[in-house]
Formats: structure tokens, C-alpha cells, sequence
């Protein structure tokens, strides 16, 4: 089953990148993104053309879908509204996924990936558009730009970053960028941000632009790990009003009022960890990985040592 979820949302976050950047990415960089072979990402291609859509490459191998009707509708998805919830139901019926329970879950999991709501209002204030609107311009004219007072949670610390800010996606709330000082590719969430400050420094780093596909507690990591927990209700109503693009991977199981939670996450274990010790009375199994016991062990012995 995870396996199976597994391939239906990268085919559709494969195909939602590709429309999101015409001509952007090439096989090799679609399986890097994801985290897959190469072979993986042709399959998916193939996939895409046996369902009847029509795909070109410029002369760097880079992939775009042909402007049609049916694309033009996947296209709107991207910042999806209540109204556009048929066509929602349309275009995942175009894939040829039957009408079943399992298409209604797909349908699920696209809402909340992509509805700006899982942000709530706040994506929908004057702030917060004047910085996407500043991120797009940055973007087009390729200007280095500064995130001024950064609310950074890794590093606990309000610092102004100097970056090269190539891709954002205001549904997840995160900012890819080329940290300047630090040489790095790193991920920001765009609410942390004060304010933008846009410099006449062009790109020199365009080369290590790379986006890197998010986990539901949008965390950025190449090498992500295959989670599978049970909860009851009082978890799983934490859980997905914390983090609410953890949702689309939760499952009422057969057991009366428990619930099963299976996705990949960041091998760090970012905020589940925090989640499971702040309501493990509510936790009714880990059943894997071994590695998340150990991880958790380590953080209970570290706090008993600091608190007696």
C-alpha cells in the first residue's frame, strides 16, 4: 500500500512540477528531485503519454506537457480554490485512475497539498503577498535578494540571510534558495520571513539551483524514511491540525478509533519526533522504523539528563 501511494503522488508532483516550469527539468533532474532512478522518472513519462497526454523537449532534454485543454486544467490546480474542486475531481479522472476509494483518497491528498487554505488566512494577507510578489520578481530578473530577520528554528537565532531564490511554493509555505554565505541549498518557510529586500546582484550560482521535494512537516532532505505509526483520536487530531499536510497519509484503521499514519519524512525525524514525545500517552504503536525508537530513546535519555 505505501508503495502503491507512494507512485501516485510522485506522478503527480512530477507532473505538477513540469507544469509549474515549462522546460525546466530534465530526466536526470526529475529522478534527483525525487529521489529515484532515472528509469523510475522514463516510466512516469511513459505513464503520462499511455494516459494520453502529449510532452516535448527542447534541446536540452528538458520536458514540458503540451499546452491542451486537459492541460490548461491541471494547470489551474496548482492554487486550487473551492470553486475549481470540480475540475480538481476532472483531472484526476483523466489519469485513468478508476472511480474508487482509492481515487477519492488520491483526490484527498491533492487538497492538501495544494490548497492555500492549509495556511489559513494568513497566506491570504497584504504581507504575505507583497513577499511572493517580490520572490516571483526576484526570480524572473535572477536578482540576489536578503530575507531580512529570519526566524531560523534549527539554528534559534533572527538573521538576515543573503540568498539566491530560484523556487517557491506559498501551498507548503516554503522558499527554496542558494544560501550565499553558506554555500548551500537551503529551504526557508516564506511566514518566517520579516520582510524581502531585493539587491542589483545578479546570480552567479544558478548552476546548484536544485528543488528538493518537501515532506508533510516541510522539511527539506534527500534521504527520507519510510514512517508507519497508530494513533487514537486525540493524536490524530494533533497531528494533522499541527501539521496539516500530514492528513493526506492518514488512514482510519480496521481497530475501532485508531488511526494509521504512513509516509516518508526527513531521516532527522523534524517535527514527528517532538510530536510523538509531546503525546505519546496518545501513541499506540511504532511500528516502524527501528531507527525512530532509537532516535526517541536518545531524546528521553538527553532530557533526563538535563531535568534529573
Amino acid at each position: 500500500m505505501a508503495r502503491e501511494y507512494g507512485t501516485k503522488m510522485r506522478l503527480l508532483k512530477v507532473m505538477l512540477a513540469i507544469l509549474d516550469q515549462p522546460y525546466r527539468y530534465t530526466i536526470k533532474q526529475l529522478a534527483g528531485i525525487y529521489g529515484v532512478d532515472e528509469s523510475v522518472i522514463k516510466a512516469d513519462i511513459n505513464t503520462y503519454k499511455a494516459a494520453g497526454f502529449v510532452l516535448e523537449y527542447d534541446d536540452k532534454y528538458r520536458y514540458a506537457f503540451k499546452e491542451e485543454k486537459q492541460m490548461k486544467q491541471l494547470k489551474d490546480l496548482l492554487h486550487f480554490s473551492e470553486e475549481d474542486q470540480l475540475i480538481l475531481d476532472q483531472a484526476i479522472d483523466l489519469l485513468g485512475i478508476n472511480q474508487t476509494k482509492k481515487a477519492d483518497q488520491l483526490k484527498k491528498k491533492l487538497a492538501s497539498l495544494y490548497d492555500f487554505r492549509r495556511l489559513g488566512l494568513v497566506s491570504l494577507r497584504k504581507p504575505y503577498l507583497d513577499k511572493l510578489a517580490q520572490l516571483e520578481q526576484s526570480k524572473n530578473e535572477k536578482r540576489v535578494l536578503i530575507l531580512k530577520e529570519y526566524h531560523s528554528t534549527n539554528s534559534n537565532i533572527v538573521k538576515d540571510r543573503k540568498v539566491e531564490a530560484f523556487h517557491y511554493t506559498p501551498s507548503e509555505d516554503i522558499l527554496h534558495a542558494f544560501d550565499l554565505e553558506k554555500k548551500e541549498l537551503r529551504h526557508f518557510r516564506i511566514s518566517r520571513i520579516q520582510r524581502i529586500q531585493l539587491t542589483d546582484e545578479k546570480w552567479q550560482y544558478e548552476g546548484h539551483h536544485q528543488v528538493i521535494a518537501t515532506d508533510p512537516f516541510r522539511i527539506v532532505d534527500k534521504n527520507q524514511i519510510f514512517v508507519h505509526l497508530r494513533m487514537r483520536v486525540g493524536a490524530y487530531n494533533e497531528l494533522k491540525e499541527r501539521f496539516p499536510l500530514t492528513e493526506a497519509f492518514i488512514e482510519q484503521d480496521a481497530e475501532k478509533d485508531i488511526y494509521d499514519f504512513e509516509c516518508m519524512i526527513n531521516s532527522k525525524f523534524y517535527g514527528l519526533s517532538n510530536f510523538i514525545l509531546g503525546y505519546h500517552h496518545l501513541i499506540v504503536e511504532i511500528i516502524e522504523p527501528e531507527s525512530l525508537h532509537a532516535h526517541l530513546r536518545k531524546e528521553i535519555k538527553k532530557m533526563v539528563e538535563k531535568w534529573g
